[in-house]
């Protein structure tokens, strides 16, 4: 545990409601508990992940949904539209990956 940046080992802390826990505890959380948990951005997940594989643990992202996104359950699709409609009302220019501009 002293190898974790102090924010992640902090962030970890509060998600247990303890000072002290395993590597096999926090790999059982999974990517997306952990993505989703406070105090944990980009880089203390990427520092999670670097040090439970130091302990011999995977933790990866789930796979990507495998079809386009048109084929998303519905509640995701709302949500994902409504996230873009927010974005654009701010003045954020969207566009689908594959319709990427390149400026």
């Amino acid at each position: 545990m002293a190898c974790l940046p102090t924010p992640a080992r902090h962030a970890l802390c509060k998600l247990f409601g303890r000072a002290e826990f395993t590597a096999e505890e926090v790999c059982a959380l999974g990517y997306r508990r952990l993505q989703r948990a406070e105090g944990i951005g980009q880089k203390s997940l990427q520092a999670i992940i670097d040090w439970l594989a130091q302990h011999g643990l995977t933790l990866a992202p789930p796979a990507a949904p495998a079809g386009p996104a048109d084929e998303l359950p519905a509640a995701l699709r709302q949500s994902i539209d409504g996230a873009v409609r927010l974005l654009r009302s701010h003045g954020y220019r969207v566009h689908r990956a594959r319709e990427r501009r390149r400026d």
